[in-house]
């Protein structure tokens, strides 16, 4: 058990490090996947995904309530027993290990479309996982530190985003309701996936300093931070390309960096990329720093650090086993699906049973 102010996380490393957690690969594509639905209305899209990943925030932050002291796998032992509570654990498990090998994936193939082209798949992977792996057998302060550090890299990101309403025509926005209430309610469901992280939560809440008010405040901050910046790239991109442009452009976003002219150098997307990567590598790391954390319950260990390797070879098994679109497509709606059940569907369950089920709050062990 943590008890050590020195050893648990500061509100303000609680916000950055749900941030890093929050914001992968999906933004890269989100416009072109929002403008199927909801056109002109992609802002509106996302701004409806925040308010839904705010209402989920409020079931794990419920959940954890009733709890206090016990991260996601001692709440499953705590509330199911030891035998469907060890089941439970394997199962989030897995799904973590799934989201990790699947964010790597879509990472490593966004990077070979665009600027390592020659660069083979699976040294890309082992690249990414490498860096995973030297991270994640660390502390979560540790952790927490390089994930704020890396927060500071969101200027250059936003700049570089910004740069694009040089080219913007506000027109293309509207009518903003001219695919419909139900299109963009549609789209909206494509933008909470792609805002998953935030159940990062049920893994360091325990582990974090402030009353459960507080650390519900700082989380929902680091959500509204994810929503207004989602928001702020998909309505750019709404406003440089239009409708049918966005159509065919699967990362617009990379596209928007490659057409800026900043005269000292000719393709922003070189630049952009690589700071991007570094975000992206903080994703990979929490989820597989929670699998890691979720074998030291089940086998009742008392360090993560010996299990984070199996975790990311596993996770990079994984990400090389797809090559074709369809098989990598496939992988992508396995996370998706995996993310209703474990994210939504399962903490909802146990939220209901919590209310009926007795018990005395426990602390970690």
């Amino acid at each position: 058990m943590m008890t050590h102010s020195e050893k648990m996380l500061s509100k303000l490393q609680f916000f950055f490090f749900i941030i890093q957690a929050q914001i992968g690969v999906g933004v890269l594509s989100i416009p072109h996947e929002l403008n199927n639905n909801a056109m002109g209305g992609s802002g509106l899209s996302v701004l409806i995904a925040g308010f839904v990943t705010q209402m989920i925030i409020f079931i794990l932050w419920f959940l954890l309530k009733k709890y206090p002291g016990l991260s996601l796998f001692h709440i499953c032992l705590k509330l199911c027993g030891p035998v469907i509570g060890r089941l439970l654990i394997v199962c989030y498990i897995g799904h973590f290990i799934l989201l990790a090998a699947n964010i790597l994936l879509s990472t490593v193939d966004v990077l070979q479309s665009w600027i390592l082209l020659s660069t083979p798949k699976w040294v890309l992977l082992g690249l990414f996982s490498i860096m995973a792996l030297y991270l994640a057998r660390e502390k979560l302060t540790v952790l927490a530190r390089f994930y704020a550090l890396a927060s500071f890299l969101f200027v250059p990101l936003i700049f570089f985003v910004s740069y694009g309403l040089t080219q913007s025509r506000v027109e293309y926005m509207f009518p903003l309701l001219e695919a419909g209430y139900m299109n963009i309610v549609k789209g909206a469901k494509d933008a909470t996936i792609s805002m998953y992280g935030f159940e990062m939560m049920l893994i360091i809440f325990p582990y974090t300093q402030g009353s459960n008010k507080q650390r519900l405040m700082t989380i929902s901050l680091a959500n509204l931070f994810v929503t207004l910046f989602y928001t702020f790239v998909v309505v750019t991109c709404v406003m440089v390309f239009n409708t049918e442009q966005l159509r065919l452009i699967p990362e617009p976003v990379i596209y928007l960096m490659k057409s800026l002219n900043f005269y000292v150098f000719d393709r922003a997307d070189v630049l952009f990329l690589p700071i991007w990567a570094i975000t992206l590598v903080c994703s990979i790391v929490s989820y597989c720093y929670a699998p890691s954390i979720g074998l030291t319950v089940l086998f009742k260990r008392s360090n993560h650090k010996n299990f984070a390797p199996y975790v990311i070879i596993v996770s990079y098994i994984i990400a090389l086993f797809p090559i074709t679109p369809i098989a990598i497509h496939q992988l992508d709606r396995a996370a998706e699906y995996s993310a209703y059940l474990f994210i939504v569907g399962i903490p909802f369950v146990m939220m209901i049973l919590s209310l009926f089920v007795k018990r005395k709050a426990g602390e970690l062990a």
